[in-house]
């Protein structure tokens, strides 16, 4: 887990809640970012352009919003 997450992801109800609408059920590891970051550096990518990817294990799929638990 990155350092900059830890924070956040230590609130277990915060953590519990990202993680059960998250489809993969994890957070994501550094190295799959970076994979992502050098397949668009090769030239099988040069074709791709104005693309937003997300790397998010699925969590915006529904869309996005956060709705805290009351």
């Amino acid at each position: 887990m990155t350092p900059s997450l830890r924070p956040y992801l230590e609130d277990v109800s915060l953590r519990e809640g990202l993680l059960s609408r998250t489809p993969l059920g994890r957070v994501g590891e550094p190295n799959e970012v970076a994979s992502l970051v050098v397949f668009l550096c090769l030239p099988a990518a040069s074709y791709i352009t104005g693309q937003t990817i997300c790397i998010d294990g699925g969590l915006i799929v529904n869309g996005f919003s956060y709705q805290p638990q009351a």
